[in-house]
């Protein structure tokens, strides 16, 4: 068996040229960094003219221990390996391409030799420059066709079932009581009352955050999971990828994206536009009712994600970037009344 690279030092010209099949003559580290996984670019020369390109993404666990272990623990490098190496292709939406992607068993190693998407003039970080009902909506079709083609499929209870619900971390809950001790004092009572219920009720929210048609859903929809192709928007990141109602990402990227005002006036016609994408890809697509509902319930999914992310500083994004996106969704969790909503669907 091909023994993966543990850092981006180990990856090798001749074990480039196994898994590319293509003679690699020399491979630079050109740049290497880690945050939620550890991630590198290679530039490659090749022996002879091949139909591949000189740089490589590559994605491998984090050199920091901590973060290796819960990384690991959660099983984020494994899964995503395995969205590489299995459904990639498939997916009806733009991903990076994948050259080469491998796991173990333990998801203790693991690594994803991927396109360099600045290479291939893609565009990141789109949400202000960008930013418009079209944009929003451009994703919602996109996120429809990826949950109908998979709607209540078959498949994971086949090849997909390593697919499994929505990983619900237990060092969450450590984290949350962190961060609502160490912010509280400066947050709005929505920031409290949503850790508290959280903390309170976190088994059975998570059951709820689960009720509905399962589908294949990325799980982790914020702007920096998102490139734009010309006019295509593409999904990075597929750690989290799981098997849940479609709802979980459509309220994440909402709750997270959208603007206050937007919120306010066009939150339910944009639920509506999602059905209309759903029902027009062959999904049977829940009421708009249960719709709302929903998205009152998954709001609350992205401010944990959020929540979490501000009690571990900066390793895993600036907390610059984490302040600005909470006090965003304290205002989409004020006007869905997310907390009298969870209470009400725990009942």
């Amino acid at each position: 068996m091909l023994l993966i690279p543990g850092e981006p030092g180990d990856i090798t010209s001749d074990w480039l040229t196994h898994v590319l099949d293509a003679p690699v003559e020399t491979v630079r580290v050109v740049d290497a960094n880690a945050g939620t996984t550890g991630r590198a670019v290679l530039q490659l020369d090749y022996a002879q003219p091949v139909e591949l390109p000189d740089r490589l993404f590559v994605k491998l666990p984090p050199t920091d221990e901590l973060q290796r272990a819960f990384v690991c623990s959660s099983g984020m490098g494994r899964r995503e390996a395995l969205f590489y190496q299995q459904l990639f292709r498939e997916v009806p939406l733009r991903v990076p391409y994948c050259y080469h992607a491998a796991s173990d068993d333990s998801g203790e190693e693991y690594i994803m030799l991927l396109e360099h998407l600045e290479d291939s003039g893609c565009t990141f970080h789109n949400a202000s420059s960008r930013y418009s009902l079209d944009y929003i909506r451009q994703v919602l079709a996109a996120f429809a066709r990826l949950h109908a083609s998979y709607w209540e499929s078959p498949r994971f209870g086949r090849d997909l079932e390593w697919v499994q619900p929505a990983v619900q971390h237990e060092i969450a809950v450590q984290l949350i009581a962190q961060v609502l001790q160490a912010h509280s004092g400066d947050m709005p009572p929505v920031f409290t009352a949503m850790g508290e219920l959280y903390l309170e009720e976190v088994d059975a929210i998570h059951r709820l955050w689960d009720r509905g048609p399962a589908t294949l859903i990325h799980g982790d929809v914020h702007d920096a999971n998102l490139f734009f192709d010309g006019d295509q928007p593409g999904f990075l990141d597929w750690a989290l990828v799981a098997r849940g109602p479609g709802m979980r990402d459509v309220g994440y990227f909402l709750a997270g994206t959208l603007s206050p005002e937007d919120q306010q006036a066009h939150q339910r016609d944009l639920l509506l536009y999602y059905r209309e994408q759903l029902l027009a890809n062959g999904a049977p697509a829940p009421s708009v009712q249960e719709l709302w509902r929903q998205y009152q319930w998954h709001a609350a999914y992205v401010w944990v994600g959020a929540a979490v992310t501000l009690a571990m500083g900066d390793a895993w994004q600036p907390v610059g970037y984490v302040m600005k996106l909470l006090e965003r969704l304290h205002l989409a969790l004020e006007g869905l009344d997310s907390v009298a909503a969870i209470r009400a669907g725990l009942r």
